[in-house]
């Protein structure tokens, strides 16, 4: 029995030994960094015909020979352009423009120009993301108002600069919740849903502050991109995008301003909001209940309403309602009505809960959406009136 243990063992020893040998070895496909183009963002544009141009912000490590001291100045941002039939195409001439090995994993922004979007066919371009090995699912997506490429220059030297290219500047806003937060994956799942309607994020080139230079300006999103079957067909400004957000449960950073009858204003800073889409068929008609439920904290009373009194705090849920209402309904109005497109998820809704009548209905969905009615129930709490009591605007003076 003990040989036959100590075989064991030095049979085991000698596995072991092997096993680490070859995890010491070092990895047979490692990539060195200063071998490396890290490309960081990337925009897409049409060309004449059917071409396409790509252009990529990319990162160039150096090393610490390099003379350059601190970890800020060990690397360079720059940016190139290839055109070519579509993304793959035009990746591969972009690579002889450049002497590094192009990296697509460490790309977190995609922008696609207003032209492309508006001729359709960007399902062809992001399948080279879908189906590459390197490029993230979870990469933003966003449209530009006007080229694309023109938002990937070079970024100037600017010691306010708080990012150090437009990809991460982008990317943080959209996880911030101030407009949609669309992923490569999402807008993919958004084209292939029963609506087939889709939105982006709107992006263009704003002052940083009144009257600066071009050179000092800045990219915001300033609103939605809204696709029907894989074509733009229209945009809404950031407003409007408040109230499709709120219809689609996608809210989270907004703080609402009501105003009262003298002009002076309150603005409740929703801490939690739900919506749910309650759809309902009866005798033929087609309708959406949207029961939205919200509650937060005043974080601003410029009147002289003592926020501590029940009765103002009702007085304020009814306001706050009425303007939460009226944006939502601003936005059916400009998306199903104008452009009758279902950007609010209608279509899933419906197919959830009548798959039979939906069976029957989708293949003219775009003929049933713009007699569906919709309802609005919103329900709102002010839970906290703030840290202080006072009012702002003190009664007699």
């Amino acid at each position: 029995m003990i040989p036959l243990l100590a075989r064991f063992m030095k049979t085991f020893t000698i596995l072991l030994f092997l096993l680490a040998s070859f995890l010491l070895s070092g990895c047979w496909d490692r990539r060195e960094v200063n071998g490396t183009a890290l490309v960081l963002s990337a925009a897409i544009d049409k060309e004449k015909g059917k071409n396409i141009r790509l252009t990529v912000q990319v990162l160039i490590p150096r090393s610490a020979s390099s003379g350059q001291q601190g970890g800020g100045g060990a690397y360079e941002v720059l940016a190139r352009s290839a055109i070519g039939e579509n993304m793959a195409d035009a990746a591969s001439k972009l690579q002889m423009k450049l002497t590094r090995k192009i990296f697509w994993g460490h790309c977190e922004t995609y922008i696609i120009g207003e032209k492309l979007a508006k001729a359709g066919g960007i399902h062809k371009q992001i399948d080279f993301l879908l189906r590459h090995p390197e490029p993230r699912e979870r990469a933003h997506l966003y449209v530009s108002n006007g080229k694309a490429e023109e938002l990937l220059e070079k970024k100037q030297s600017n010691t306010d600069a708080l990012e150090t290219n437009e990809g991460e500047s982008l990317r943080k806003l959209s996880e911030m919740r101030f407009g949609a937060n669309v992923t490569v994956k999402d807008f993919e799942q958004m084209l292939i849903s029963d609506s087939g309607a889709a939105l982006l994020p709107l992006i263009k080139k704003v002052p940083s502050m009144p009257g600066m230079k071009r050179e000092e300006m800045i990219t915001s999103i300033t609103g939605t991109a809204i696709f029907k079957n894989d074509k733009m067909v229209g945009q809404i400004d950031i407003n409007v995008t408040r109230g499709l957000m709120w219809l689609r449960n996608e809210i989270e950073a907004t703080g609402v301003t009501v105003s009262t009858k003298k002009g002076e204003t309150i603005t409740l800073d929703p801490l939690q909001a739900r919506t749910k889409l309650l759809p309902t068929i009866k005798n033929g008609k087609w309708i959406i209940l949207a029961k939205i439920t919200s509650e937060g904290t005043i974080i601003q009373n410029g009147t002289n309403l003592d926020v501590m009194s029940h009765t103002i705090t009702k007085r304020i849920e009814k306001d706050i309602e009425k303007d939460i209402k009226q944006r939502i309904n601003l936005s059916v109005k400009q998306v199903k009505k104008g452009m009758n497109v279902d950007a609010f998820g209608f279509a899933e809704a419906f197919h959830r809960k009548y798959p039979k009548e939906w069976e029957k209905a989708k293949n003219h969905w775009g003929e049933i959406l713009p007699q569906v009615e919709v309802k609005i129930n919103i329900n709102t709490k002010v839970r906290l009136p703030g840290l202080s009591t006072t009012p702002a605007v003190l009664k007699g003076r």
